[in-house]
């Protein structure tokens, strides 16, 4: 192979991957990832895909972006009902953002039902056959993924059934259930998230203390958190907040901080050694240092991804908590509801600190409930209480 650089071929978060451009993306090639290191077998899977690509880019061969489906197949309506998707979002000016895109559960879900049923007329798909692709994909993957995978089956049905590709009242997933798996229940305590900060603040991961601080206090998704910038930072009359549009949803949510959590961030950005622009990432990774980077060159602080991210708390919760802790920095949300339940927070109130859609009347709370300061602050008020009333309930187990 020689010592040349393989084109697309790069190290990242601890793996080679090959990376395709988003020119080559469009024509349909995907990332591959490899393990931490590389043997023949890999560069020359690397190698055969550069080449797929140069064949494609010259003319010499045709895209591969799309596949040619027989007519009224699965695969037909599933492009048609995507398309149909896209051109009402553009007909209302919407445009997902990168996140948004990331989290369509369709394309995800078709990686399972193509190879299984994109050729096939959806009239001829039997019972029998997607019980048996949602054990393979349970197996495979988990329960939720094969939960996912029907749910959107069901969803493309419908759609096809309104194209005229099958019967309505036919769908064959309807003769059997399912069930979603049943939700995570794991909850951090206010305690807990402190002896996390510390042991992450001690270690030299500063970022990931002040995530943790921020993450807690706030209860925005890790992504969220991730995407933080100083520009968005306001203060009011009871300390630093953020004002953000969250990821996931595009709803605009105010994310509060406490005097403690402030410091914390604060004490981070002072230590960083150089000056944030004011729309960069807040929160980087530890770097390197002079002594500890290769070939004695120090690497700067980067921003979290989200491979970084939970790779580094991983470290941070097994040397507090030990190898069989499982709990993860999503679970901080929930932690932070169960604290707002118990210290008497209404359902809209919650809602309105998480930015999405908790409350009963999704709808009517929306126009007559916007996300405001006041409300955000009493959530934080009622987690006060909540936290206090959960500490004296575990003294009194403990008594």
């Amino acid at each position: 192979m020689g010592t040349d650089k393989i084109r697309y071929l790069v190290f990242v978060s601890g793996r080679w991957r090959w990376r395709p451009t988003a020119t080559m993306r469009a024509h349909g090639f995907r990332l591959v990832t490899f393990g931490r290191t590389l043997d023949a077998e890999d560069k020359a899977k690397a190698i055969r895909l550069n080449e797929d690509w140069d064949r494609i880019r010259t003319g010499i061969e045709p895209s591969f972006k799309r596949k040619v489906w027989p007519r009224g197949s699965v695969g037909e309506g599933y492009e048609r009902a995507r398309g149909i998707r896209m051109r009402e979002r553009e007909a209302k000016g919407q445009k997902l953002t990168s996140e948004q895109t990331s989290r369509d559960d369709w394309p995800r879900a078709w990686k399972w039902l193509e190879p299984a049923f994109g050729d096939l007329d959806p009239r001829t798909v039997s019972p029998e056959d997607l019980i048996a692709l949602r054990a393979k994909v349970a197996m495979r993957r988990s329960e939720s993924e094969a939960h996912r995978t029907i749910k959107i089956w069901r969803a493309l049905w419908k759609k096809m059934a309104a194209m005229g590709y099958c019967a309505y009242d036919a769908d064959p997933s309807l003769t059997f259930s399912n069930s979603a798996p049943p939700p995570r229940q794991a909850v951090w305590t206010a305690e807990e998230v402190r002896l996390l900060v510390r042991a992450a603040w001690a270690s030299g991961y500063r970022g990931l203390a002040a995530v943790i601080a921020v993450t807690w206090d706030t209860q925005l998704s890790p992504v969220d958190v991730r995407r933080l910038t100083m520009a968005q930072m306001q203060r009011d009359g009871s300390g630093a907040l953020f004002l953000i549009d969250r990821a996931k949803t595009g709803r605009p949510a105010i994310a509060t901080l406490t005097r403690r959590s402030e410091r914390i961030f604060r004490a981070y950005i002072a230590r960083l050694g150089f000056e944030l622009h004011t729309d960069a990432p807040l929160f980087r990774t530890r770097g390197r240092t002079e002594s500890g980077a290769k070939g004695g060159r120090p690497w700067a602080p980067r921003p979290y991804t989200k491979d970084k991210l939970a790779e580094d708390f991983s470290l941070i919760r097994e040397q507090v908590f030990g190898k069989a802790e499982r709990r993860t920095l999503a679970d901080f949300r929930r932690s932070g509801v169960v604290e707002a339940t118990a210290g008497g927070a209404a359902a809209e109130q919650i809602s309105s600190k998480l930015a999405n859609t908790l409350s009963a009347s999704n709808r009517l709370h929306r126009t007559y409930s916007p996300a405001n300061t006041a409300t955000v602050r009493q959530v934080d008020e009622a987690r006060r209480a909540g936290r206090a009333k959960i500490a004296n309930k575990d003294r009194t187990k403990v008594s």
